[in-house]
Order: structure tokens, then C-alpha cells, then sequence
């Protein structure tokens, strides 16, 4: 018989009981803690490190945790690789290593938009029902369709067997009723009253962060927005670990797809409450992602996306069910995914392009979209490149020592006042680690006062730099607080900025483009840098930053939403996707070479 064994989590107060052998992540998990986990659960990213009252009840440290943890004592341990012994065991969880659902951005997206969605209501009174000539002998199906005719001029397919089961109802004949219908006028439900209007959601599911937009699709207006972490998260911070723990346990594809299908859920019913409408009304669903996340939500092995030649299972649009898909709508309602290009390149950049409509203008647009990945689209007028780059999870505070995402506490602006660099933080709460905006401002601030040098590394010489017994630069702590950004934290943007800015020239130069008349920075943390620093730092070749420069958060999401409610924009997306020209950076020449040097800061002058 296995041996249980209670631990108790702090500062949540959440009792558990769970067999010996069990992982502390894994136990959190089970009572909903979720524990930051960069790595997917490998012990190389040490963000979910926990403190322990009793170790030796905790099975010995792994060769991680002893690399990671060597200047810890040993009542400091890895969640992910720590297994449980015996109990009662009581287990602390830093303040800023907690995954919690706290979400800032995305949601801004306001306006009215141009409105011919595919799907159409028709609601008929029973009186109208009625009508349709009793001395024949029809079908309830002829007689609806009939119905449908004679008020609506509308002609009407019955394709489905769920409606054709709705109509066995006998509701059918003596109540009102409403028929939704989808393009090529396929009837998909028949609802009993009268509701003319039906609404539609577009989901923007990103790496970090799910957005819902409940939209009304006879005004062509949001009814509501909201947001939450990505649950995905518990199985890495980024794509190719989310890939890779499929790779080690296919379990885990349909335990993502689930998490994500779970969380739009509750997006879902969130919305609902809000505007007070029923799922009864959901008739359409579009959702945007990266290729990999679009992959994942459609319960479609990714594999293919984490090895070269990095090709995706799907690239035209598809459109399942929600019952395909466990989403919480009727049945038979549609959910269009967007198209992808490439294994890097997805749904999203497609939306954001649709979204600020690129592709229609005469001037030159470059679209830079910054997350774990980043995702560049040019329009030039007459044709439409895009590219990626592996800017890495650095640039939205992953993978770095007092990294976090944007939340309270996190280190969000950085600047330098008469010599000294000053800090703000979300909702001015005390510094407890520093997301992406942090990262790009930190780096720049170093720069101006000399504490970084060109070449990456640290002035020993200078104020809060902590240096080794060999005199080495090792480590600068934010003035007034225990934020660090050490040697490695710098490589890792050093990698990122330089992919970001080759892979701009590339582009540019593959397109003979000599001036970018409009740059476009969107995503959650993309919309939010301060571009400046990030060109002073390298990461934005100046060349792009010498005319309007735009920040649009929600490009993606806008773009989701007008497919919804527009079906000419599904279409335009789908033709779209196949006229992108695609370059693949690493086989053009130079790139190394060029990536190598690029990994500099610029000079101060």
C-alpha cells in the first residue's frame, strides 16, 4: 500500500494529501497551485524553487538542483524534482515565483466594426409556422424551410443531424422558434423564442496569455473582454519545451489542448455572466495563435514544428466544431483557426496584419511582434514578406535570474535621472522582479551610465556591480531593491535582441526596402517597450525607427474579431496566407556571421 503523505503550502494555506514519491510540483498542481516552470518541469530554470521545514522528508537533491542551488540551503529545493518521502510536510512558495492569474493588457480593443458575419438567425412565430399549408403532407423539415421562404425570402439546407434531432421536438409547432443557419445555408441549430441576434467570440491564445472577445454580431460591437494565464504554462514558458512534453508523453497533447479548451471555457462563461447572454446564442468562434498554440488547441501533434525543417501539420484555415474541440457552445457551432505560413509564423501575425490592414496600404508597414518568438510581416504595397526570429522568452522577463511576467511588483520601467537609475514597478508595489519592459529599460540604463560594456559584460568599477574574487564583473542589483541582473541574464538578451535585429535587415533587404514609412509594434509586451531603448540597446535597427512608430497591443485580437464579423475577412485571410513570401533566416548567407555581431551593444556616442 502506498504511503500518504499531507503537505500544507504557504503563504495559500492548502492542505494536500499525496502518495509518496510524488513531486512537490505535481502536488501543488493538484490543489491548483501553479508553480512557474520555465523549463517544463526539466530543473534547469530554477523558477520553481520552494522552502522546506523538513528536507530530509524530501528525496535527495538531483545533479540540477545541486547546480542550482549550491549557495541555498538545503531547506531550498526544486518543486519539479524534490520528491516526497513522508509527512506532514510544510512547503513556502516565494512571493515571485507563484503562476497566478493576474493579467495586464490585451483586453483594449474598442470600436465598431464592419459587420457581413457568415452565420444568419431567422426567427419564425408559431403563428408564422402555422401558416405553411396544412392539407399537404410535409416534412417537419419542408415545413420549416418553407417558413424560412416565406418570411425571409431565404433558401435553407438541412445538413446536420442536430437540428434535424431539434425538430423532433414538439415545441417545434406550437412555440416560436429561431433557425441559425451558417454559410452555404446549412442549418446548424434550431432554438426555441425569438433571438434575432446571436454573438460571436474571437481568442487570441498566446504562449503566455488567453484573450477572449464576446463580440454582438447584428452591431458588430464587444460585449465584453477578458483575459487569463495560459494554464499551458505548467509545461514550459515557451513553445519548443511545450512541444518537447508532448514529445516525451503523448498524454500530455490532449492534457494541453484540454487546458487550453478549459480555460476558453471559463473565458467563455466569464463573458456570459458579464453581458447576461446564454451559450445558446454563441453561433461563431475564431481563434488566432502562433502555430504551435493553434496546433496544441487543435489537439494536433506538433512534433514536425521542433525539428527541421520545422513544417507545420496544417497551413490553409480550419474550421471543426466546438464538440470537436470541448468548447462549451452548441454542438455544431463553427470555430474558424486561422491559417498559418510557417512552423514560427502563425494565425496571429496573419490577424495582426488583417487587423491594422497592412497589406491594403500604399506606404511601407513592417509588423513587429515580440514574445517568445518573434514574428515580423513587411507589406510593401504590391507584396507581403514575413520571417522569424528566436528572440527567446528573455524579452518578456522568462529565462532571466528575478525575471517574472507583468504583474504586481514586477520591475516594469527603468531610467537614468542626473547619473542615478531609477525604477518603477506595477501598481507601485515593492520590487519583487522585473518583466520584459523592465528588461529592454534595465539594459539601456546600463549602457548610459557605463555599467555594461559593448561587449556584454559588467564595469566592475561601477555602483551595485558584484564582482568575484578575480575582480570579475558578475551581477548589478537595481538600486533600492533585490532585483539582479547578472552576466547570463545578459546573454540571453544579447541572443534575443541580436535575432530581432538581423532578422529586420534581412527582411529588408530581401525586399530592397530602403525606408519603412510606418513600424508597428504589437503584442502584450511588444506594444508596451520603450522602442527607443530597445534601439539604443541594438535590438531595433535605426533605420526603422525614423518614421511614425506605432504601438497597437491588440493588433492580433482585432484581427480575430473582424474575421468574426465579417466573412469577407475570412476569406481575405485565407488569401492572405498564401501570398506571403517566407524567408528562412538561418539558410541565408551570412546570418551567423551577421547574428554573431549583432550580439554587441552600440556605441554610446
Amino acid at each position: 500500500m502506498t504511503l500518504s503523505c499531507t503537505l500544507i503550502f504557504d503563504p495559500f494555506g492548502r492542505r494536500v494529501s499525496i502518495p509518496a514519491g510524488t513531486t512537490l510540483f505535481q502536488a501543488a498542481l493538484s490543489k491548483g497551485i501553479l508553480l512557474r516552470s520555465d523549463c517544463g518541469e526539466k530543473g534547469t530554470c530554477g523558477k520553481c524553487r520552494v522552502i522546506v521545514d523538513h528536507p530530509d522528508y524530501l528525496s535527495p537533491r538531483t545533479e540540477q538542483e545541486q547546480k542550482l542551488l549550491k549557495k541555498r540551503g538545503p531547506d531550498h529545493r526544486l518543486a519539479c524534482q524534490a520528491r516526497v518521502l513522508k509527512g506532514p510536510l510544510r512547503v513556502t512558495v516565494p512571493e515571485n515565483l507563484v503562476l497566478g492569474d493576474e493579467v495586464f493588457g490585451k483586453t483594449g480593443i474598442q470600436g465598431k466594426f464592419s459587420i457581413d458575419p457568415s452565420v444568419r438567425r431567422f426567427p419564425l412565430t408559431a403563428d408564422q409556422i402555422k401558416a405553411i399549408d396544412d392539407m399537404t403532407v410535409l416534412s417537419r423539415e419542408e415545413k420549416i424551410r418553407r417558413a424560412v421562404e416565406a418570411r425571409y425570402s431565404e433558401t435553407i439546407d438541412f445538413k446536420n443531424l442536430l437540428p434535424l434531432t431539434q425538430l423532433a421536438d414538439p415545441y417545434v409547432y406550437t412555440h416560436d422558434l429561431t433557425v441559425v443557419v451558417q454559410e452555404n445555408n446549412h442549418v446548424t441549430a434550431i432554438q426555441p423564442g425569438l433571438l434575432p441576434t446571436g454573438i460571436g467570440i474571437a481568442f487570441d491564445i498566446g504562449t503566455t496569455t488567453i484573450a477572449a472577445y464576446m463580440c454582438d454580431l447584428a452591431a458588430g460591437t464587444i460585449l465584453s473582454a477578458k483575459a487569463m494565464v495560459n494554464p499551458q504554462r505548467r509545461y514550459g514558458e515557451d513553445v519548443i519545451s511545450r512541444i518537447s512534453a508532448v514529445n516525451d508523453n503523448p498524454d500530455a497533447l490532449t492534457a494541453q489542448q484540454r487546458l487550453a479548451a478549459g480555460a476558453m471555457n471559463h473565458l467563455m462563461d466569464v463573458c456570459l455572466e458579464e453581458t447576461g447572454q446564454s451559450r445558446d446564442t454563441i453561433d461563431r468562434i475564431t481563434v488566432v495563435g502562433n502555430t504551435t498554440m493553434q496546433h496544441l488547441f487543435a489537439g494536433l501533434n506538433p512534433h514536425t514544428l521542433g525539428t527541421t525543417p520545422y513544417l507545420p501539420v496544417f497551413q490553409d484555415a480550419l474550421v471543426p466544431t466546438c464538440k470537436d474541440l470541448g468548447l462549451h457552445a452548441s454542438d455544431n457551432v463553427p470555430v474558424f483557426i486561422f491559417p498559418v505560413i510557417s512552423g514560427f509564423l502563425g494565425g496571429d501575425i496573419l490577424a495582426a496584419c488583417l487587423g491594422d490592414l497592412s497589406h491594403t496600404r500604399k506606404e511601407t508597414s513592417l509588423i513587429i511582434d515580440i514574445g517568445t518568438n518573434g514574428e515580423l510581416m513587411l507589406c510593401t504595397g504590391n507584396q507581403i514578406w514575413a520571417t522569424s526570429c528566436a528572440t527567446g522568452p528573455a524579452l518578456e522577463g522568462a529565462q532571466i535570474s528575478s525575471g517574472m511576467r507583468a504583474a504586481t511588483g514586477a520591475v516594469s520601467r527603468v531610467w537614468v535621472d542626473n547619473g542615478a537609475i531609477i525604477h518603477e514597478t506595477i501598481n507601485q508595489a515593492p520590487a519583487i522582479g522585473i518583466c520584459g519592459t523592465g528588461v529592454i529599460d534595465i539594459l539601456a540604463a546600463m549602457r548610459k551610465t557605463g555599467t555594461i560594456r559593448e561587449d556584454g559584460k559588467f564595469d566592475p568599477d561601477k555602483p551595485g556591480v558584484t564582482i568575484d574574487d578575480k575582480g570579475t564583473g558578475r551581477a548589478f542589483t537595481l538600486p533600492g531593491t533585490d532585483v539582479r541582473f547578472v552576466l547570463k541574464d545578459v546573454r540571453q538578451v544579447q541572443l534575443a535582441k541580436a535575432a530581432l535585429s538581423v532578422g529586420i535587415q534581412l527582411m529588408l533587404e530581401k525586399a530592397e526596402v530602403t525606408r519603412v514609412d510606418r513600424t508597428i509594434l504589437t503584442g502584450a509586451f511588444g506594444a508596451k517597450f520603450d522602442w527607443e531603448n530597445a534601439r539604443d540597446i541594438g535590438m531595433l535597427p535605426p533605420i526603422i525607427c525614423e518614421n511614425e512608430m506605432i504601438a497597437a497591443e491588440n493588433l492580433a485580437g482585432t484581427g480575430a474579431v473582424m474575421a468574426l464579423l465579417n466573412k469577407t475577412y475570412e476569406t481575405e485571410i485565407r488569401s492572405m496566407a498564401r501570398q506571403v513570401t517566407f524567408i528562412d533566416l538561418a539558410s541565408e548567407p551570412g546570418f551567423v556571421e551577421r547574428f554573431s555581431a549583432a550580439t554587441r551593444f552600440p556605441s554610446l556616442d
